[in-house]
């Protein structure tokens, strides 16, 4: 193997290891939710969180995360909305992940969610893995979403695209310190873990450009400018695909663009954005 392909497996492992360390962040104390309930839905046990008054407003989490991501994002959102936070499959205190994993499995668990608590149609935000789900929920069942935020997601993925380095990913040579982190958000042991990280799992997201045309709901995507995942090509063709949405890049930033420095400005718009479609 030449020096520079070694370089180039090393500095992705690194890239891919720091963003997954930045998906973990914000996830401290904070808000107090009003109900948590665990539901039987699926065939999974799906835990959620609720917060405030209003319409239902969804948000969805990226891999390896929980519910817990959006508590310091929480007290704004529930200010006018019932928001529901959720611990997607294999997350937090949901059930972990199966062989049988899929995207569409992850999304028809919100479909069911939502269904379970009879909430017809709901606003919902996702990141990263949150936001391919949703787009995948808004795809089978386009009269279910009202407006959605999608944060650093893309139509069109396979996790095994960041699985062709040489040094993949996996429980066992984790640092300790982020196993330290990931066993105080997941709560079902090192399994849980463990299979976050299986690279066999169907990760995968294929919709196409019809696909997008027929989803109507009102979207704003939100990618930053150099994103190590989805890069920003994604994020362009979402929104000149869907036929009402807005676009956000963010500058200088990467996969999760909505934290420190960005925090505040990103819950300033996409308040705005879900008071405009209300009008």
């Amino acid at each position: 193997m030449s020096l520079y392909k070694k370089l180039h497996i090393q500095i992705m492992a690194n890239v891919l290891f720091l963003v997954l360390m930045v998906l973990l962040a914000g996830q401290s104390a904070g808000q107090v939710p009003k109900k948590t309930e665990i539901v039987n839905v699926n065939g999974i046990e799906l835990y959620y969180e609720v917060y405030g008054e209003g319409e239902p407003l969804i948000l969805l989490h990226g891999w390896t995360q929980s519910s817990q991501f959006w508590i310091e994002y929480i007290k704004e959102y529930a200010k006018s909305y019932e928001v529901y936070a959720l611990d997607l499959r294999g997350h937090g205190r949901t059930t972990p992940l199966t062989k049988d994993f899929s995207i569409k499995k992850a999304a028809n668990d919100i479909l069911a969610f939502m269904d379970h608590l009879s909430l017809n149609k709901v606003k919902a935000m996702g990141l990263s893995f949150g936001g391919i789900a949703l787009l995948q929920l808004a795809s089978l069942n386009p009269n279910r979403i009202e407006s959605m935020i999608l944060i650093a997601a893309s139509h069109n993925y396979s996790g095994s695209d960041n699985q062709e380095i040489e040094n993949k990913f996996n429980f066992d040579n984790l640092p300790v310190q982020f196993i330290e982190q990931l066993r105080e958000i997941h709560h079902h042991g090192d399994q849980q873990i463990r299979a976050l990280f299986d690279p066999e799992l169907n990760y995968e997201i294929r919709l196409n450009d019809e696909d997008l045309k027929l989803i109507n709901a009102k979207a704003l995507i939100i990618n930053g400018d150099q994103d190590e995942i989805m890069g920003i090509n994604a994020a362009v063709l979402l929104y000149k695909y869907l036929p009402s949405s807005n676009l956000w890049i963010v500058p200088n930033t990467g996969h999760i663009p909505i934290t420190e420095t960005n925090k505040q400005l990103f819950l300033t718009t996409t308040i705005e954005f879900l008071r405009s479609v209300e009008k």
